[in-house]
């Protein structure tokens, strides 16, 4: 009785739960990377500055491509994605910071001016507004839940046309933004066979932006590795 107690016991354990794996890599740009001109600032010079930098491509020293939104296309995941923590936009010297950054769905994003002119962040996803605040006061902080999963690009409407950035939220929790260096992890992937997304903004500032696909294997408690180089 005692032995086939212990083999019931045993059947019920099941085989050994899989650990979580990372895919790591770097983003390199495709293309020869011309330093592309600055903004004109037309409006607010003594806060904004003489001209804008333009931050549409960005390539680092060795080639690695900045502001590219890594993330699994075939995500398998259940439930809902923690918030991302500290989660904030500024306006400081009429650019949005981060310029690029990936969110998951139900974060609280805070707005920020530090500027003492008024600025205002009107989101667009697809052409249609998600959310449009206007923002006057210097210091001035406010709190916006992120709704929907989808891509949304940023402008100012109070004359400053030359500030822009994106914000791609997701119902998931497998993604990264590429560094300086063009560096990405993204962590805690179950292991599988998956399909990979890349996204950056387009270089001309017009339209959606670039995408592109890749395959990767995630093993069984350790890290994926994966390069590419990015064709803008």
């Amino acid at each position: 009785m005692r032995t086939l107690a212990l083999a019931f016991s045993l059947s019920m354990l099941g085989s050994p739960a899989l650990a979580a794996g990372s895919i790591q890599g770097t983003i390199k740009s495709a293309n020869p990377a011309a330093a592309a001109p600055p903004h004109a600032v037309v409006k607010d010079a003594s806060v904004c500055g003489k001209d804008a930098p333009n931050e549409a491509v960005l390539v680092g020293k060795k080639g690695g491509l900045s502001n590219v939104v890594v993330f699994l296309k075939d995500a398998r995941f259940t439930g809902r994605a923690a918030p991302v923590a500290n989660a904030a936009l500024d306006q400081k010297q009429c650019r949005y910071f981060p310029h690029v950054q990936a969110l998951t769905v139900g974060t609280p994003l805070a707005l920020m001016n530090n500027d003492a002119i008024l600025h205002n962040v009107h989101a667009n996803d697809t052409g249609m507004t998600v959310f449009n605040v206007a923002m006057p006061i210097k210091g001035q902080k406010l709190p916006i839940p992120m709704r929907k999963a989808g891509l949304m690009k940023l402008q100012c409407d109070a004359g400053h046309t030359w500030m822009n950035g994106w914000i791609y939220v997701f119902d998931h929790p497998y993604f990264a933004v590429t560094d300086e260096a063009g560096a990405f992890t993204i962590k805690d992937v179950p292991p599988g066979d998956y399909t990979v997304e890349l996204w950056h903004e387009p270089a001309d500032g017009q339209g959606a932006g670039v995408r592109t696909t890749t395959k990767v294997k995630v093993p069984d408690g350790a890290p994926a590795h994966l390069d590419v180089a990015m064709k803008l």
